[in-house]
């Protein structure tokens, strides 16, 4: 019985991993017939981080509600990624990578696609439970949205420019992706016209094939044959060690069941879409990103049916 139910849970997840991956090939594939130019991807990426994202970040967060050991999850997640990043960075200084490479290669080990990605993935591994659904929805949003949207931030920053100053890591604060988060938590419980959240919600609707195409403009087939070792090191951390660590800390903080395992399932995903979108916007190296999510995403068609199946060995 759970082999056939692993069974059709990789088959329900993989249609949702070709689709991502399709999407980002139709910005790929616009560049190389010359539909679209590889600039393009830097005005792309100004729509989604100056509107579309922050609808997006908005409308997810507004009015959600949060339960027992749901509330917690993030924590596991974050203390996961403090971790990673600590380690990560640690690497790069090993392998003598230059700043900006070291940040991209930061942001590849540690931000997940938990949105774009993992809602679906979720849906598909746990298509009757909605508590887990409810999870990933909570663990993205505060687990690994407000990270990315203001650590991430900085560190795209901080290794972009080769200056830092701290007005320079505060700059996150002024984004409009910062401030759509905040302005999500203080308005939680409000009500909201109906026209103005039909109009936020059709707004973020755009971000998914906004920031794919956006994804697929910047990757670069060039820049992973110089920087293979970097990948390898992303890699390892953000499919294999994240989930193992979140694993290890949710059970430590007394996480169980389901809430654990949409966790796990969460930080199991490859790098974010956002992650290579932020990194050319504010200077880290963009096309290492791009490409690391491309990469990483093709094997999620065999790493994430692979982790859901594992998560039934978990009690």
């Amino acid at each position: 019985m759970r082999l056939t139910c692993d069974i059709l849970t990789i088959v329900h997840a993989i249609p949702a991993v070709i689709a991502t991956f399709c999407l980002m090939l139709l910005g790929y594939g616009g560049k190389k017939l010359h539909v679209l130019k590889p600039q393009d991807a830097q005005t792309i990426t100004a729509v989604v981080t100056n509107f579309t994202g922050p609808a997006f970040a908005f409308s997810y967060i507004h009015g959600k509600v949060f339960t027992g050991s749901m509330a917690i999850a993030p924590i596991g997640l974050f203390a996961a990624e403090m971790i990673v990043l600590g380690l990560v960075y640690l690497a790069a200084r090993l392998m003598n990578l230059n700043r900006r490479t070291t940040g991209g290669l930061m942001m590849s080990a540690v931000f997940g696609n938990t949105g774009f990605l993992g809602y679906p993935i979720t849906m598909a591994a746990f298509p009757k439970d909605s508590q887990a659904i409810a999870t990933a929805v909570i663990v993205d949003q505060f687990g690994m949205t407000i990270p990315l949207f203001s650590i991430g931030i900085a560190i795209a920053a901080g290794f972009g420019s080769g200056k830092v100053d701290r007005w320079q890591w505060l700059s996150f604060a002024k984004t409009p992706l910062f401030i759509s988060v905040v302005l999500a938590l203080i308005l939680r419980g409000v009500h909201l016209p109906k026209f103005l959240t039909e109009t936020i919600n059709m707004l973020g609707a755009a971000t998914i094939p906004m920031a794919m195409i956006a994804l697929g403009l910047s990757a670069s087939a060039s820049s992973m044959k110089a920087i293979k070792a970097p990948f390898a090191v992303a890699f390892l951390a953000k499919m294999v060690a994240m989930p193992l660590l979140v694993y290890a800390i949710t059970s430590l903080i007394g996480i169980h069941g389901v809430v654990q395992k949409a966790t796990i399932l969460e930080a199991a995903m490859p790098t974010a879409v956002m992650a290579g979108v932020l990194s050319t916007r504010y200077g880290a190296n963009g096309p290492f990103v791009s490409s690391s999510a491309i990469l990483m995403t093709v094997s999620s068609v065999v790493m994430l049916p692979t982790v859901v199946t594992l998560l039934g060995y978990i009690r």
